[in-house]
C-alpha cells in the first residue's frame, strides 16, 4: 500500500537549485539589458552626429602621433571603397585592418573612450 508522506516544514516545491538558477538568469537579463540601452545610446549619438566628432579627433590623435601616414592610409582605404562602390560590403574592422594594431589601438582607444 502506498502512502502520502507529507512533511509539514517543506515550503518549496522549487526543485533544488532552482532560485539560483532563476537569480542568473534574470542576471543575465539585466546585463542583456544594460547592453542594449547603451547600444541605443550610442545609436542615438550616431543619429546626432557626435560620433563622427569623434571620429574625426581619433584620426586628430592619430595624425599626431608617427602613425599619421597610416591615417592617410585609412582615408585612402575609405576614398577607395566608395569609389569603387564596395562602400556598403565594407565593415569598419575591414578598414581598420589597413592600420598597424598600434595605430588601430590609438583610434579604436580614443573612440571607445570618447563614444561611452
Amino acid at each position: 500500500m502506498l502512502q502520502a508522506y507529507s512533511n509539514g516544514n517543506i515550503t518549496n516545491p522549487e526543485p533544488v537549485g532552482y532560485r539560483k538558477m532563476m537569480q542568473y538568469e534574470e542576471a543575465l537579463q539585466r546585463a542583456s539589458d544594460e547592453a542594449e540601452e547603451k547600444k541605443q545610446e550610442i545609436l542615438e549619438k550616431l543619429e546626432d552626429d557626435k560620433l563622427i566628432d569623434i571620429a574625426a579627433e581619433a584620426f586628430g590623435e592619430l595624425y599626431s602621433t608617427k602613425y599619421s601616414d597610416e591615417a592617410d592610409k585609412l582615408t585612402n582605404e575609405i576614398v577607395k571603397a566608395l569609389v569603387l562602390g564596395c562602400h556598403k560590403d565594407m565593415t569598419v574592422r575591414e578598414l581598420l585592418s589597413n592600420l598597424s594594431l598600434e595605430a588601430e589601438k590609438i583610434v579604436t582607444d580614443y573612440v571607445l573612450t570618447h563614444a561611452n
